[in-house]
């Protein structure tokens, strides 16, 4: 017998749930579109934080990543499941995590450079 196929776990902050269970229950995604989805939105974040403004390179990839998951998780994943995880259109979602960056350090400053 086959092993299930498992289903990626999505962390989330306590403050998005509410949005990425919405996102899951209206775009439905199957198992294999959900895991791509999220590669997707793995891969896009990785990439979006070797292209990093200036003002956010003190920042490692996990900080940069761990910062995007609390600004806006929902936001990433719900284009991630639009674009159906597809690998071409990595630089339209890349594009949407240098916008969903832009608009957070609009608001915020960015961290000083550690020494």
């Amino acid at each position: 017998m086959p092993a299930r196929p498992s289903i990626p776990v999505i962390n989330t902050p306590d403050h998005h749930f509410a949005a990425m269970f919405l996102i899951l229950f209206t775009r439905a995604p199957d198992t294999a579109t959900l895991r791509a989805a999220t590669r997707l939105a793995d891969n896009a974040a990785i990439a979006s934080w070797a292209l990093r403004p200036d003002d956010l390179e003190a920042l490692t990839v996990e900080q940069y990543r761990e910062l995007l998951t609390y600004a806006a998780a929902p936001e990433v994943l719900d284009l991630a499941l639009y674009l159906r995880g597809d690998r071409k259109h990595i630089r339209t979602l890349m594009d949407h995590i240098g916008r969903e960056i832009a608009e957070l350090l609009t608001h915020y400053s960015a961290p000083d450079p550690q020494v």
